[in-house]
């Protein structure tokens, strides 16, 4: 009796954990989709054709987001992938790449009637880049208007090319405050001195090792005097090099 009762209870015991491989191995992957799933391989750096290839092998449809060409990344190669590498994914899941764009032939689209804002967007449409913004005052165009463009438009250039915009700040004022630029860094007294609306004058530099590099120690208009007319200002910038 003892043995019939043994017996039954591996065998129930058995049974139950048939029934519990069955569950977690067979019925609730077919009903959830975990066996349709993968990791997804690392393609950075592959070219589109391979990475491409590669994820549709698993499984995966592809969808492209193309930048515009820099330097330092390879035309045709992968840049970014969404989701990341190594995520786990159901098949039939779209994977967005991100691929580098090559260097290309185009013309300068004409943006001199357009907002900075506006202007970005076309340029961006393009694919060309912006290097440098100078604002300046113009009695002829709106604030916040194109006065000019570098290359000019209808320019052959590589899609590479970053332009040089000029935007205008509006009428003219009456007069023009000298801001004060001592103590800030070199990059910091030009944005201040152009915002101003004056010019950049004559840069020299004077051996100080115990500031830092770059700083503006003098400059040769007094802070805060008024001037009739956009005046360049000349100043002085610490170096820790001995010439």
């Amino acid at each position: 009796m003892i043995n019939k009762l043994v017996k039954y209870i591996i065998s129930i015991s058995i049974l139950s954990l048939l029934g519990v491989v069955l569950l977690d191995y067979i019925i609730l992957p077919n009903y959830v989709g975990y066996s349709n799933e993968h990791y997804l391989p690392d393609i950075r750096g592959e070219y589109l054709e391979k990475a491409s290839y590669q994820l549709r092998e698993i499984g995966f449809n592809i969808e492209l987001i193309v930048v515009p060409y820099i330097e330092k990344n390879i035309p045709g190669t992968v840049i970014k992938m969404f989701p990341r590498s190594f995520t786990k994914v159901k098949e039939g899941h779209t994977i967005t790449l991100t691929v580098a764009g090559k260097d290309h032939d185009i013309d300068v689209p004409d943006i001199s009637s357009l907002t900075i804002r506006n202007a970005k967007l076309t340029l961006t449409k393009f694919s060309l880049a912006i290097d440098t913004i100078i604002y300046e005052y113009d009695n002829s165009i709106p604030e916040g208007y194109i006065t000019f463009q570098l290359p000019r438009r209808g320019q052959a250039v590589k899609s590479s090319t970053k332009m040089t915009l000029g935007v205008s700040r509006g009428p003219a004022p009456d007069y023009y405050i000298i801001p004060d630029i001592v103590n800030l860094s070199l990059n910091h007294a030009k944005d201040e001195i152009l915002a101003k609306g004056l010019r950049v004058g004559l840069i020299t530099y004077e051996y100080q090792p115990d500031l830092l590099p770059n700083t503006v120690i003098e400059q040769n208009m007094t802070a805060g005097m008024r001037v009739s007319f956009p005046t360049s200002i000349n100043f002085t910038v610490s170096t820790i090099n001995k010439e």
